[in-house]
């Protein structure tokens, strides 16, 4: 099962490499800022824990709000699936993480997916993202880091860039 979670995710991160952009004229802007969010809402998923303590969530919902003060296209209301295969420590969980993603502002939205993990160790999160523009844009791409160095912190730093392939 866990070679399994394992390939599953290097295979979503592959091909989120594959769909990229590959135009010469493809614009990259750069983007950092931060992500406040509540607590994750498992009543409208499932939830189980494995005969090994495992504790798996499936279609798990999360709210949040992205703050890029330089980048509005990427700042707004987050909606995200959660799903999750976790073990424990005495002070955290830790194992594989991902979903879906739909970040909605004034100019439009961005959809896409998101794979990650909490390291055993340290507890800290990372997760990387892929999006797609809609609405004001449409044609776009987005990536995005999150990372935070607290399972008791709520707030993630987010590093990432819009791809403009039509390189406007």
């Amino acid at each position: 099962m866990k070679k399994l979670t394992i390939v599953f995710l290097v295979s979503l991160i592959a091909m989120a490499f594959l769909v990229a952009p590959v135009s010469a004229k493809t614009i990259r802007t750069p983007y950092v800022g931060s992500e406040e969010c509540g607590g994750v809402i498992t009543s409208d998923g499932r939830e189980w824990f494995s005969e090994y303590g495992v504790y798996h969530v499936r279609n798990g919902t999360l709210e949040c709000t992205d703050t890029v003060p330089d980048e509005p296209r990427v700042s707004g209301d987050v909606f995200l699936t959660i799903n999750w295969n976790f073990q424990f420590t005495t002070t955290h969980p830790f194992g594989p993480m991902w979903g879906k993603i739909r970040l909605v502002n004034e100019g439009g939205y961005w959809e896409g997916i998101w794979v990650g993990k909490i390291t055993e160790l340290e507890g800290d999160s990372y997760i990387h993202s892929v999006m797609r523009g809609f609405g004001g844009y449409e044609g776009l791409q987005a990536r995005a880091n999150f990372f935070k160095d607290s399972s008791m912190s709520s707030t993630y730093q987010i590093s990432g860039f819009i791809m403009d392939p039509g390189g406007e």
